[in-house]
């Protein structure tokens, strides 16, 4: 669904009385007719309408996120087709999946599937998604490969961000929001020139959420969440054919971590866990958690990036000739502390550090031509090339805690000791209770100490691009668009696995290393080298002005890596992961631009497809043999005849399966390390309906604007875990968001009150296996009803 500032879908809230009211106000005739306006984005480097790109894609405005509370991308994934985050609150650990396929940053080395990109500059870790997500103007979503213009990672689509620009004349914001979930979010925003060549916006944003997920063992919020960021963005025109911007933000996050609770205990589980906790439950749907670790996540990152346009005028027989140069410097920190068991025993901690820093450097040239060699009507060229470097650093400790040598004494330790998920005691083990005994756990506070497996990983990255896209007008309705990108990468990385223990100076096993089955190995220096070529095709041609069909073919590239958590040091490399997309689709404005309407047609075949898998306590990365992605995505927006209606709406289909997956990763009940043949089956997180409706009343109401709206929203079906377990099915659900605002007709303030899952819908948006308890699962729930309210003044 196309959402701009022009045309967005007002605040809203249901009520007869409201309907008959709009009625009474519009009466007498309109005097202006209502059209859609224009949405503009930079979907191809340069600035177009979105109606004329041969691109599924959704372009959401920044008034849209105040209008709808949404102060993060997940809060928007709803109103997008085929769009899906794992989690509404998980600051470092979200999935993004698009059409079916995604990124799980569960593993460091796992590299984005879907391509993150602000302000011309692209972001290449999966946690640059919640930093900057302030003061926006515009966000698009492009969905299937987009490797030619975007680079490696982004097979499944890209989001690219844009936010506000400067202004000549003074101006600013206020965006005041609480939720009664004790959440408050302020952000704010200041702009103005200075003299006749410099202008500059200075925005911020804090955010405080006291969290929704109990505690009872630690009797805190383990979701609480603070946030707070900072944005500078310069514009500097010294002449009239150079325009420089420098844009520089920092932010930081702190947050209690990491929001699981625990489902389907057995009897010697919750036997084992009562020991503890005696209030132990497993129900996923009550916000309740018990664990002893009090975890948590600082993360810290800045950015700064400076783009210079060149207005070259007409050069070699090209007209509008521009060269763009953007340099960004970016870096990335991540502090977090996890209950690795996520349960009031102490059995393991998780412990995981990372620094991450990449600079790039892209170099672009556009320019237009009347015709291409004396055939056509126009041409519109885009070329450049593109290098990046980053470092990443990250050191994993998991330490054994006081309760793991009465752990031992249990059948789920029996269980993943011997393999074998059906091995058992008789009940004998938890008859005997002997982890009730204190003398074990003093016991094994003496004896176990200091014992630790310790993951040391380090990757340096150089890539290097050259691409180029034009756009022939061979006639004034057919539109041909061709494009190349050449990559070069070189990955280099230092892998080691370590067990520090007390026992190991008495030549003895370290617990730690042996319960994870874990091995001790150093690797460096280790090399890859990859190269690509991603070529694009697309044919559009146009019925009349406003209307056009496309069909289009392109290819994708992931690049392959370095296990970032093996322990064992064996099987440390997995291999480039290759899609192709043949899309078609149909773009138009009809019923005198009041009504729009998009529809696109895909399917994505892939190969060496990344998946994870599960090792015991992290996942492995491994490639799958292919698999295929089949779907439509549509999207409305109608001004209706009646003056104080409009309706916009959206859905998505989606059939994501693997074509071949012969050794794939089974549930933990058939067993530690079973294998399964995942051929011809569902892929996880991909839900195979989607859909939005929402209906807008605009009228005024003394001398003020008022608007409601009601969003129904919908999302089909899946599986929240790659092995398919039955237990991690999620059933299909709709929610129901509304709002009701007030603001004055030239939009200066405006009031709103709204709300999101009125329904109070249960849904478990991840189930994923527990490391310690075969047969157990840990959840994150989603957010259930939140009402909000909120005072946006601008000037």
């Amino acid at each position: 669904m196309f959402i701009n500032s022009s045309t967005s879908l007002r605040p809203h809230c249901v009520a007869i009385a409201l309907i008959l009211t709009a009625h009474n106000a519009f009466s007498a005739p309109v005097k202006e007719r209502r059209v859609l306006e224009e949405v503009i984005v930079s979907a191809q480097k340069v600035e177009q309408s979105s109606q004329d790109v041969p691109i599924s894609l959704t372009a959401v405005s920044g008034e849209f996120m105040k209008e709808v509370g949404a102060v993060n991308l997940q809060d928007l994934a709803p109103y997008m087709p085929n769009v899906r985050f794992s989690s509404d609150t998980d600051p470092a650990l979200t999935q993004v999946n698009i059409r079916g396929f995604g990124s799980n940053p569960l593993n460091a080395a796992f590299e984005s599937s879907v391509g993150f990109v602000q302000d011309e500059v692209f972001y290449n870790r999966p946690s640059y998604f919640s930093e900057a997500m302030f003061d926006i103007a515009r966000i698009e979503v492009l969905r299937g490969p987009q490797g030619t213009l975007f680079g490696k990672n982004t097979v499944a689509g890209v989001f690219n961000v844009s936010s506000a620009d400067p202004t000549d004349d003074f101006s600013g914001k206020l965006q005041w929001q609480e939720n009664d979930t004790d959440e408050r979010y302020l952000e704010a925003a200041v702009a103005g020139g200075v003299g006749d060549h410099l202008s500059l916006r200075f925005s911020a944003m804090d955010r405080d959420k006291e969290g929704d997920l109990y505690n009872q063992f630690l009797q805190r919020r383990d979701d609480q969440h603070e946030q707070n960021a900072q944005r500078l963005k310069i514009f500097f025109d010294p002449s009239d054919s150079l325009h420089m911007e420098l844009n520089a933000y920092q932010s930081e996050t702190m947050a209690n971590y990491w929001g699981l609770q625990i489902f389907k205990l057995d009897d010697d589980t919750r036997t084992f866990l009562e020991n503890y906790d005696p209030n132990i439950e497993d129900n996923p749907y009550d916000f309740r958690s018990s664990y002893n670790v009090p975890g948590f996540i600082e993360k810290a990152s800045d950015s700064l990036s400076l783009l210079s346009e060149w207005q070259l005028g007409d050069v070699a027989g090209l007209q509008n000739s521009a060269l763009t140069l953007i340099v960004a410097d970016s870096e990335l920190y991540i502090d977090s502390l996890v209950d690795l068991d996520a349960s009031p025993a102490d059995l393991a901690k998780l412990a995981v550090t990372s620094d991450y820093n990449q600079q790039s450097l892209e170099l672009r040239f556009t320019a237009s031509s009347e015709s291409l060699f004396g055939l056509g009507e126009g041409v519109n060229l885009v070329a450049g090339i593109y290098a990046l470097h980053s470092e990443f650093e990250q050191q994993t400790q998991i330490t054994a805690g006081d309760d793991l040598l009465a752990y031992l004494t249990t059948d789920d330790a029996l269980q993943l000791i011997s393999g074998n998920t059906n091995a058992g005691s008789g009940g004998l083990l938890g008859g005997l209770n002997l982890a009730g005994l204190g003398l074990i756990s003093g016991l094994g506070s003496t004896l176990i100490g200091d014992d630790s497996y310790l993951l040391d990983y380090f990757l340096d990255v150089e890539a290097y691009a050259a691409f180029a896209q034009f756009s022939w007008y061979i006639t004034d309705k057919w539109v041909l668009t061709p494009g190349l990108r050449y990559s070069r990468e070189t990955k280099t990385a230092d892998a080691s696995g370590a067990s520090r223990c007390r026992t190991g100076n008495l030549g003895l096993p370290c617990l730690m290393g042996t319960a994870l089955s874990a091995e001790e190995y150093q690797e460096e220096g280790i090399e890859r080298e990859e190269s690509d070529l991603s070529p694009k095709l697309s044919l559009q041609y146009y019925l009349n002005e406003d209307t056009n069909v496309f069909i289009s073919y392109a290819r994708g590239y992931k690049s392959g890596g370095f296990n970032a958590s093996s322990f064992g040091g064996e099987d440390l490399n997995f291999e480039p992961e290759k899609a192709v997309t043949v899309e078609a689709g149909l773009k138009g404005s009809f019923l005198d631009n009041t009504l729009r309407f998009n529809l696109a047609v895909y399917q994505t075949q892939f190969e060496n497809l990344q998946v994870l898998a599960f090792n015991g306590a992290f996942f492995d990365v491994k490639n799958a043999a292919t698999a295929t992605s089949d779907g439509l995505e549509m999207d409305v927006m109608w001004i209706t005849p009646m003056p104080f209606l409009r309706l916009a709406g959206s859905v998505g289909l989606l059939d994501a399966r693997y074509d071949s997956y012969p050794a794939a990763p089974a549930p933990i009940n058939e067993g530690v390390d079973a294998q399964q043949d995942l051929g011809g089956r569902r892929i996880s997180f991909a839900p195979k309906e989607t859909a939005s409706f929402t209906p807008t009343l605009e009228f005024p109401v003394f001398g003020l604007a008022m608007s409601t709206s009601v969003d129904i929203l919908y999302q089909g079906d899946q599986y929240t875990d790659g092995d398919l377990d039955k237990n991690t099915f999620s059933p299909g659900y709709t929610t129901v968001s509304a709002r009701v605002s007030l603001a004055s007709l030239d939009s200066g303030w405006a009031i709103t009150v709204g709300g999101s899952n009125l329904t109070d819908e249960e849904v478990l948006g991840q189930v994923l296996d527990t490391v310690f308890f075969p047969g157990t699962y840990n959840t994150r729930q989603k957010s259930m009803r939140k009402i909000f309210a909120s005072l946006n003044y601008q000037w």
